[in-house]
């Protein structure tokens, strides 16, 4: 359905930034690596305008985890009291390219969707293309979104959830490699590795409690979601 499809990127970003330092410091490690003082020149010459660059993006961003909080802010009040059997995962995975495509047409469920589900959520039961495209596949509307919803919220907390204890867990490890090429990357490369190396770290923290505080899926419901993960992840 598209509802977070950022939430992944974020995901990634968080994995290509704390891997970043690590590989930095094997480079530095590696043993022939120092570049002709030609190609370091202009190594920093890049670096410096992709820096620059950077701060400019960076400008006015809201922090991912807020972000984050906001899409799922509420969205207990929209996935309470359904439970999900395996016809209703079916139906979601047969539908959901296609309500997608549907939607596209309405430009505020589109600004909607990436914001904010439960607002998302509202508009689409009232939209007069989501009831049209329900109709048309015979679907109950609101039964349906609810349980598609639920069904996404579930994934995440289940699938998303765990994948980033993991790399909770393997920022240790690229922690322990940077401080071990201490001397090699010199203070100030060090410094900048242990704070991407932070801010990945508090950025995983603030994701996976996000991730925790989402509604809690049923046993049958989690035997559902594990045994579809892989259709579900390459469904959205």
């Amino acid at each position: 359905m598209g509802f977070w499809k950022f939430v992944l990127a974020v995901l990634a970003m968080v994995c290509i930034s704390a891997s970043v330092p690590t590989l930095q410091a094997q480079e530095k490690g590696a043993e022939g690596d120092k570049p002709a003082a030609g190609e370091k020149k202009a190594d920093e010459g890049k670096e410096g305008e992709e820096a620059e660059e950077g701060e400019e993006g960076e400008e006015g961003e809201e922090d991912p985890v807020e972000n984050l909080k906001k899409v799922f802010k509420d969205v207990d009040k929209v996935i309470d009291g359904v439970a999900i059997t395996e016809a209703d995962i079916e139906a979601h995975l047969k539908y959901n390219k296609s309500f997608d495509e549907a939607m596209e047409k309405d430009e505020k469920f589109e600004e909607l969707k990436d914001k904010s589900i439960k607002e998302a959520y509202d508009h689409a039961v009232k939209s007069e293309t989501y009831k049209a495209w329900a109709e048309k596949n015979g679907l109950k509307a609101e039964d349906y979104l609810r349980k598609s919803i639920r069904i996404m919220v579930l994934n995440f907390k289940l699938t998303i959830g765990p994948q980033m204890k993991e790399q909770q867990e393997s920022l240790a490890e690229q922690r322990k490699m940077v401080e071990g090429a201490k001397e090699m990357l010199g203070e100030e490369e060090y410094k900048e590795a242990m704070k991407s190396l932070d801010e990945a770290d508090k950025m995983l923290k603030g994701m996976v409690e996000v991730a925790d505080g989402l509604p809690a899926a049923s046993d049958e419901e989690k035997k559902l979601i594990e045994k579809y993960a892989d259709k579900l992840s390459e469904d959205e």
